[in-house]
């Protein structure tokens, strides 16, 4: 917190430093190398340019003998620090030649991607350099490359190159995420292969995230590092860009006052090379700075603290010589009987003035009046970032649910989900996550979509589908619409289709016999055609082909029993387990003549029928109903006769009375 003086009256700025900001681990390796080179040894001490981008630094170097130069010939048989930005390879030839001692502090990052860059260019692939060509980082990595490396800055350069074979991508330490992730969009579309190396430091991508958080929150941004430092200039755009006002210093001489009219927060970051000092310089500068912050109007929102609650008001410190009043009327969007649930002594909160002084001299204030206001504001600024927004809903209306977001919007029904949804009463009290896709201040209308979001993750999640399927695979699915021809599968956003004679080795009539929607289930690819946007699955593939083992389980004259598949003119399918059937041609049906397989058939009915030959190769089996009903005959005899054998003495009985008629009905089969 910044105590300001201003005619007569105190006023409080908030000051908040990022959660990341100044040195990186790169930057203070090479100063520490740096300050210790500096205080041993004889021989002159150098830099191979300045050690980093901070005029301030290198002026504090230069007061220890540390002097940067660009030409190695004024450092023969001296001492030289080779900078964090690294340098390519034939300046530590060079070096070597003159008797230099070298200092190597480039930063570990930086030797990844330079060991990348030699990697890729003895593998004979082009090395795409992501980068600032004047940047002596990017003019190292290029050394390291070889002969068939060459640097795009941004999508619009790399939009313009040739399609090639085989790429390396490899990125400046001190990149943009979506600067990278965008080139690499492009070259994916140009490129045979592409081999994707993000070697952009954490510590600058944390730094990056943090100050665009912090820009956010605030009404000015202070962005302090050297102006000719890439990382530093990278870092004050991206804050300029989430829409706070932002100024670029190089140290706290730079601050100037009117800056910070009407501002109740400032917040501070640096760059990579901005020393530790130089901000603590800026802190004690703004301590010191009596800023001119415009006196309280009516209609501005200030920060204030809660000093007093009761059941008829709350008291508020705005900084001003009597504190603010806010009657309980004003306290909340909703009616509430006792301030107190609402705040608490020593909340901060934003309020609205009313009046900027009462009949006792104390402003009159409102919070409900901000929130509504910034609410409002916020909204806008969400509508206008097309941001992603967390709400909750509230209640179903007429064609919709209205969701809290600070005021209440609209999401239409049509636009909750990707498909209909029959009970929106489910997703009341639920959190959602919202665009707002339309603003309307005048006519109170905010309309927000849920669908939107859910169709481009579905996009997302079919791009990333559909770069790793492969013929082969085994995905797993989730049926999702069942026909009489198959089913859809969707593998994650990409639907692949199920035939039903990919359902089962046997024979399925129905998909609705095997699957039903919603379920979950693994599936083999089998064919993947993208230019089309088609996928076919199967689920058999799974499971053994039960012909491969045929040959060892139906041995030709083994007598079994199957089940009546199909009829046809020339004969009835009889199958021996599912996947696996034969035909049992009509002149192997019956003893009698018969016209059509129906005339002693029927689909469904079991019946022993006896293997007469196997083709495995072929997948097909001959089968005779009429020899299993001799066999069995035979066998029927067969075990009469040695159940006879077996009984001792005379019975007084010819074999003829024991036959009777199972003798007479085989004569009547030998005849026919």
């Amino acid at each position: 917190m910044v105590l300001v003086f201003i005619e007569e009256e105190w006023f409080i700025i908030r000051v908040i430093l990022a959660k990341s900001a100044g040195f990186c681990f790169g930057v203070e390796r090479a100063m520490k190398i740096a300050e210790d080179a500096s205080e041993k040894g004889k021989k002159k001490l150098f830099t191979y340019g300045p050690i980093i981008h901070n005029p301030q630094a290198v002026e504090r170097l230069e007061k220890k003998n540390v002097k940067p130069l660009d030409n190695l010939d004024s450092a023969e048989n001296q001492r030289l620090i080779i900078r964090s930005h690294g340098v390519a390879p034939e300046v530590m030839d060079q070096a070597s030649k003159l008797n230099i001692e070298i200092y190597d502090a480039t930063c570990p990052f930086v030797q990844k991607a330079q060991r990348l860059a030699q990697k890729y260019g003895e593998e004979q692939y082009k090395v795409a350099i992501l980068g600032d060509e004047r940047h002596p980082e990017v003019q190292g990595i290029y050394g390291w490359a070889g002969s068939n490396a060459f640097i795009v800055e941004n999508p619009q350069q790399a939009e313009k190159l040739p399609n090639m074979d085989k790429v390396a991508l490899i990125a400046q330490t001190t990149q943009t995420a979506e600067n990278f992730n965008q080139v690499v969009e492009i070259l994916r579309g140009k490129c045979k292969t592409l081999e994707i190396c993000n070697t952009i430091c954490d510590a600058t991508k944390q730094r990056q995230e943090a100050a665009v958080e912090l820009a956010k929150q605030v009404d000015v941004m202070l962005v302090v590092g050297g102006k000719n430092s890439s990382n530093t200039k990278k870092l004050a755009q991206i804050c300029k860009n989430s829409g706070s006002t932002t100024y670029h210093i190089e140290d706290a001489k730079e601050l100037k006052k009117y800056w910070f009219h009407g501002a109740q927060t400032v917040g501070i970051t640096a760059g990579a090379s901005t020393p530790g000092w130089i901000l603590e310089e800026v802190a004690e500068k703004m301590n010191e700075m009596e800023t001119n912050l415009k006196e309280l109007t009516r209609g501005d929102i200030i920060t204030g603290k809660v000093v007093q609650v009761t059941e008829n008001d709350v008291m508020v410190d705005v900084g001003g010589k009597s504190e603010g009043i806010i009657p309980k009327t004003e306290v909340s969007l909703k009616n509430v009987d006792d301030p107190s649930t609402e705040v608490a002594v020593g909340d901060e909160i934003q309020v609205y003035i009313i009046k900027v002084e009462n009949e006792e001299g104390n402003p009159i204030l409102s919070k409900k009046r901000a929130d509504r206001k910034l609410a409002w504001d916020k909204v806008e600024q969400l509508f206008e970032e097309k941001s992603v927004v967390e709400t909750e809903a509230l209640s179903v209306v007429k064609g919709g649910i209205l969701v809290d977001l600070g005021i209440k919007g609209f999401l239409p029904a049509s636009l909750v989900d990707r498909g209909y949804v029959d009970n929106l009463e489910q997703f009341v009290g639920q959190k959602l996550q919202v665009k707002i896709i339309e603003f309307d201040k005048e006519n109170n209308k905010v309309v927000v979509s849920r669908k939107v979001l859910l169709d481009e993750e579905h996009e997302k999640a079919k791009e990333k589908t559909w770069e790793a399927l492969e013929e082969g695979q085994v995905k797993k699915g989730t049926v999702q619409r069942i026909t009489d021809f198959g089913a859809f599968v969707d593998l994650g956003g990409v639907d692949g289709l199920l035939h039903v004679s990919e359902l089962s080795w046997g024979r399925v009539d129905h998909p609705k016999e095997v699957l039903s929607e919603g379920q979950e289930l693994d599936v083999f690819v089998i064919k993947v055609d993208q230019d089309k946007g088609k996928v076919s699955l199967g689920l058999k593939q799974l499971k053994d082909n039960p012909w491969n083992s045929v040959a060892d389980k139906y041995k030709e004259g083994s007598v079994l029993t199957g089940k009546v598949m199909r009829l046809a003119p020339f004969g009835a399918f009889v199958e021996l387990e599912p996947g696996v059937e034969g035909l049992v041609h009509i002149s192997q049906i019956s003893q009698e003549h018969i016209g059509t397989p129906d005339e002693a058939l029927e689909v469904g009915q079991e019946v022993k029928v006896k293997v007469l030959g196997v083709d495995e190769k072929e997948q097909r089996i001959s089968l005779s109903i009429k020899e299993a009903v001799e066999s069995k005959k035979s066998d029927e005899v067969k075990t009469y006769m040695d159940n006879q054998d077996n009984k001792d003495g005379e019975t007084g009985v010819t074999l003829g009375d024991l036959f009777g008629d199972i003798l007479k009905e085989a004569k009547k089969d030998d005849k026919k």
